[in-house]
């Protein structure tokens, strides 16, 4: 009896590893071009944004730094008469330049964006900048909408997201090694070569980076379908109205009278936090507001907002993503995650290598079924008794 039950345990575990095993081959044998593309336009955007970050040129990396007024009043003696600055980007660190930018109220309208020496006031830069230019333009088309028309593109790259999840998790049963043998799974055999080759890069490049490749397939789900994964974080997880503190100075004061005091009370109000830009009022009469981000790896979206309330002087509104609810928090972690925005150079740098790993996996993926398939023809012609080359060169890692 008890023997009877092993083998028809055994004969269940082969029956589920087969189909997980008909599902991950088919998903990227079907997918493998959309996702290859996917990935490579996602690496190709990190790296064009770290180009153009490198590009800016260089400010004063000694002295000290002038008044934010005064950075913004040379930025505007180097634009049209006029022209008055709406947001200022403040330098994170040494050697980087102010940004001080304008709207042009033309059809479209555009940005102007004039980099300030924050230490000599030297106008380092003067160009029109475009959000998106023709190159940046193609890959975002390419990486969010696959070259197609927005309301076709973006639930196809979402369910692509959904295809790559199940092809990340049915690749991890596959992988999964019996009992003696985990050391060998997450490496490469020295002196590897053919099929051996291929499939020790596919199982120990699939498992190195499985995790990253999760985090970014289950993000893009949620970037291309925001309110169905909402809704569903929300009733998994507590949730509510985003929390909005209000804080009152206890003596009357006047509202900002320029931008230097209006960061200064914000760094007063929130002291475990960096300063980013800030809202300059121009000739609307709007409010100071001043973003910040936190100090230390954390996401730095959204940002951290304080906002002086124009029409009660003495009091100032908090907005810190912080403390919203676990799952606003969550979602706001699949943004960040997924854009490397704020994370640090380690993790953008394993967000741009993941982006080359589909191209890898379907190389190698497609190699050994191809090599697998010509071997099991040739075993089927081959006399009895006499091995396949190639299905012996596997030995006895399967063939995925």
């Amino acid at each position: 009896m008890a023997r009877n039950r092993f083998r028809a345990d055994n004969v269940a575990k082969g029956a589920f590893r087969q189909a997980v095993r008909t599902v991950h081959l088919w998903a990227g044998l079907i997918l493998c071009l959309p996702i290859i593309v996917i990935g490579l336009s996602g690496s190709a955007l990190l790296l064009q944004r770290e180009i153009l970050r490198l590009s800016a040129p260089s400010a004063s990396a000694a002295g000290e730094s002038q008044s934010i007024a005064r950075m913004v009043d040379a930025a505007e003696t180097a634009v049209s008469p006029g022209l008055r600055a709406n947001w200022i980007e403040l330098p994170a660190a040494r050697g980087v330049p102010a940004s001080v930018q304008f709207v042009v109220a033309n059809r479209p309208p555009r940005t102007i964006e004039i980099l300030v020496d924050p230490v000599s006031l030297d106008v380092l830069g003067n160009s029109e900048m475009v959000r998106r230019g023709p190159i940046m333009a193609v890959l975002v088309n390419i990486h969010e909408f696959l070259m197609m028309p927005p309301h076709l593109g973006l639930p196809a790259v979402g369910w692509t997201a959904v295809a790559m999840t199940v092809i990340g998790l049915s690749g991890l049963v596959l992988w999964w090694p019996k009992k003696g043998r985990w050391l060998g799974a997450f490496l490469v055999r020295r002196g590897a070569k053919g099929l051996r080759l291929h499939l020790d890069l596919h199982h120990a490049a699939g498992i190195w980076g499985l995790p990253i490749f999760l985090i970014l397939s289950i993000s893009g789900i949620y970037l291309a379908f925001p309110q169905t994964v909402s809704s569903a974080i929300r009733m998994a997880l507590p949730s509510g109205a985003n929390h909005v503190e209000r804080e009152v100075d206890q003596s009357p004061r006047a509202a900002p009278a320029d931008p230097d005091e209006a960061v200064a009370r914000a760094r007063s109000a929130m002291p475990n936090a960096r300063v980013t830009g800030l809202q300059l009022p121009g000739r609307s009469g709007a409010p100071y507001v001043v973003q910040m981000e936190t100090i230390g790896f954390a996401p730095s979206i959204p940002p951290i907002t304080v906002t002086f309330d124009s029409g009660n002087a003495d009091s100032i509104a908090i907005d810190d993503p912080r403390n919203y609810p676990l799952a606003d928090r969550v979602l706001n972690w699949q943004y960040a995650l997924h854009f490397s925005v704020g994370m640090g150079w380690f993790w953008e740098f394993l967000v741009f290598l993941s982006g080359l790993l589909p191209l890898l996996m379907a190389i190698t993926g497609i190699t050994i079924w191809w090599k697998t398939r010509r071997a099991r023809q040739s075993l089927a012609r081959a006399p009895v008794g006499e091995p396949s080359g190639v299905m012996a060169e596997a030995g006895s890692r399967e063939a995925v």
